[in-house]
């Protein structure tokens, strides 16, 4: 999402171009924004804090002091200038904005570029175009391979000069999409759309114009047409344009899962065989045979099995488990089938797929009452694979069991266990509830409110080039990703660090859908065992969950969710699963907006609420009514969160359905016993969501685990 330019007029200057004897930023002649310029500084050598949560007038009250002071800290007092006129060109304030930068360019070279680009943006603003217009030419023949030389192009109508110089720079897009208005069927901007911006919302429209038109395309091109269909669900198109892309593992891949998603088997069948044939060593190979073995006849599918465990170690597991599957369900031979999970558990115990197996074996045994036996099948699967995907739900539910036998302090080890070792899962706050945590259990979630601390300085981002990591740092979010734009230039595949930078940067700009998209991809991608070790290395860095769990509109979150009696984690963890945070997103049947407000159900709210006007795609409106009708369901079951958000996605009457005829002996068991699988993933995830935003913000929480820690590895150390 763009940052807004609000364009107004300002007649004169509020300052002077800054003397080496003053103050080289001005306060601002806006009295809400009235600053004095001889505040203390932080010398302690920090690395530099945009504050980017900040409200403008803290920002600038804790900013404006760095800017002053040049002595000591230079990096930053450059830095804070830069900030700052960034800060007064959102607020319409062109004056102060280039009082702040004056001759910047000359003493901060590394960003000479960007202090021209917001010059001239400045300029624009104040209607000196004169001046503007030299500034905007003086940036492009300065620094003519500058991805800000193209909001220069921009500005001065030089269209294809930007469409030939910066193709991936999103004021491409902007122009293409322009030139496709006056002339849908322009090829060259059909092209730039297609390789450079293959997840605009629109797209496939447009590369069906494209495929049409006959053009002679590359191969390349086809690649990028491929991609973009393929990422859009458009599988029979993507696999057809799949057949005109370069040869390599991952387009060959991707040509046999786009025929499998469209059902066309026999042909996935071929295709999968043929990545396994041409590309053997590849990490797309075992997952082609994986593939076959959900496809071929019930023996073809154990011969692809079989082959996975001869030739592909790290895959084995999970070929041993698709065929004790097979022997068991297509092939009625349970004994065969008992030998294959005995082989998976004995072999590749610390695996997921023996987690997996060891899991459902713990279920079966706790069903018919074998207790201890359930718990032991658990400790098991913890030893053998603590961070399998798998150990958070076993260890939580073998921790209930062993309380209903009294074993106290087993509990005690099982949640602890949990929250230590999977701290992010839903799991880890149901533990944590069960530890005495004041972390909000179903039928208190609402009402907790720790104050909570959103942190701002950043770290550097494992790829892109020092410019890059400067605009990043500086919280210059959209020009740190257009320069990103530029750097990577539609390429199409990423190495581990480059998927991470890329999504980093698209929630910044609150691409939050894409963003969260690609950062998740991290734990599916088929990579080798090196990239593995990398992505486990990237996922410790502070950006990782910061951008998965992002404070978008929290302003708005905190102010309706307080007047409504609702904890703001708990709404915010919501508006993340309904709708990543984008205001104007629409579901397949019509939810609109931020917490996904039905139009009936907005209708029926605001004849509530005794209005008349309102616009569920304004933020404002969405999250009143989306907090009101949060509150409402929670009113309906007494509280009760897990209620109240099942009730929020299923409707009230399904709910109310559930309840009479399960009723609730047991909150968790009811979790599970929900018929909407839509809903009973809904549940936890709203609530994990919560625990997270809980865990990773709020200081009180943070020194509740950390104390529950320490205390863990005392009793640990003592015995």
């Amino acid at each position: 999402m763009k940052k807004l330019m609000r364009w107004s007029i300002v007649l004169t200057l509020s300052a002077a171009i800054a003397g080496a004897s003053t103050p080289l930023i001005v306060a601002s002649a806006k009295p809400d924004l009235a600053l004095t310029s001889n505040l203390v500084v932080n010398q302690d050598g920090e690395s530099f804090d945009p504050l980017t949560y900040l409200p403008i007038e803290q920002r600038l009250a804790r900013l404006v002091p760095q800017a002053n002071q040049n002595a000591n800290r230079p990096a930053n007092h450059l830095r804070a200038r830069l900030v700052i006129a960034d800060i007064y060109l959102n607020n319409s304030q062109p004056n102060e904005a280039i009082a702040a930068i004056a001759s910047l360019e000359n003493e901060y070279p590394l960003l000479a570029d960007y202090v021209l680009l917001k010059r001239a943006q400045a300029q624009t603003q104040l209607r000196d175009l004169a001046s503007a217009k030299a500034t905007w030419q003086s940036l492009v023949d300065k620094y003519p391979d500058s991805p800000a030389t193209a909001e220069a192009l921009f500005a001065l109508g030089q269209t294809q000069q930007l469409l030939q110089k910066f193709p991936a720079h999103p004021r491409s897009r902007d122009v293409a999409l322009r030139m496709l208005v006056q002339n849908p069927k322009q090829i060259e901007p059909m092209l730039v759309l297609a390789t450079y911006f293959g997840d605009y919302k629109e797209i496939v429209p447009i590369l069906d114009r494209l495929v049409a038109s006959n053009s002679n395309l590359t191969a390349d091109q086809w690649r990028a047409i491929a991609d973009a269909y393929y990422y859009k669900f458009e599988f029979g198109k993507a696999a057809r344009a799949y057949t005109r892309s370069p040869a390599s593992p991952i387009t060959a891949y991707n040509y046999g899962r786009s025929l499998h998603r469209g059902q066309q088997f026999d042909a996935a069948i071929a295709a999968y065989n043929q990545v396994v044939q041409q590309f053997p060593k590849s990490p797309q190979a075992p997952r082609a045979l994986i593939r076959l073995t959900q496809l071929e006849t019930p023996q073809k599918a154990i011969a692809a099995a079989d082959r996975l465990v001869a030739n592909y170690p790290d895959t084995a597991a999970e070929a041993l488990a698709a065929k004790a599957s097979i022997l068991q369900d297509k092939l009625a031979s349970p004994k065969a089938a008992s030998e294959a999970r005995n082989l998976l558990l004995d072999r590749y115990g610390n695996s997921n797929e023996a987690n997996e197996l060891r899991w459902r074996i713990a279920k079966s045994q706790a069903r018919s009452g074998q207790i201890a036996k359930a718990i032991a099948t658990v400790d098991a699967l913890i030893a053998n694979y603590p961070s399998g995907s798998y150990a958070a739900e076993a260890a939580f539910w073998a921790g209930k069991w062993a309380n209903q036998i009294g074993d106290q302090a087993k509990a005690k080890q099982l949640f602890e266990f949990t929250v230590r070792q999977h701290p992010s899962s839903y799991y880890a706050w149901r533990s944590a509830t069960s530890l005495g945590l004041q972390v909000g259990t179903f039928t208190t979630a609402r009402y907790i409110d720790p104050a909570i601390v959103i942190p701002s300085q950043r770290t550097p981002l494992p790829a892109g080039s020092q410019k890059l990591q400067e605009l990043y740092q500086l919280g210059l979010d959209q020009e740190a990703h257009a320069q990103w734009a530029v750097e990577i230039a539609g390429k199409r595949d990423l190495e581990p660090k480059e998927i991470f930078t890329d999504g980093v940067l698209r929630v910044a700009i609150q691409d939050n859908l894409m963003g969260i998209r690609i950062l998740e991809s991290l734990d599916w991608i088929d990579v080798d065992n090196a990239q593995k070790a990398e992505i486990a290395q990237l996922k410790d860095h502070p950006a990782y969950l910061r951008s998965l769990y992002p404070f978008h509109y929290w302003d708005l979150i905190s102010q309706w969710s307080r007047e409504r009696k609702l904890s703001p984690a708990l709404v915010i963890g919501l508006m993340r699963q309904e709708s990543r945070f984008e205001p104007k997103i629409r579901s397949s049947v019509g939810a609109v907006g931020l917490m996904q407000i039905m139009p009936e159900t907005g209708a029926w709210i605001a004849s509530q609420k005794g209005i008349k006007k309102y616009n569920l795609d304004s933020p404002t409106d969405n999250i009143s009514f989306g907090t009101w009708y949060l509150n409402y369901t929670h009113s309906t079951y007494g509280d009760n969160s897990m209620l109240a958000i099942a009730s929020y996605n299923a409707g009230p009457g399904a709910v109310g359905r559930w309840v009479q005829e399960r009723k609730i002996t047991d909150s968790d068991e009811f979790v599970n016993s929900i018929p909407y699988e839509e809903t009973r993933d809904y549940v936890s995830k709203v609530l994990g969501n919560y625990w997270n935003y809980l865990r990773l913000y709020s200081p009180s929480i943070q020194q509740q685990i950390v104390a529950l820690q320490s205390d863990n590895n005392l009793r640990v150390s003592s015995r």
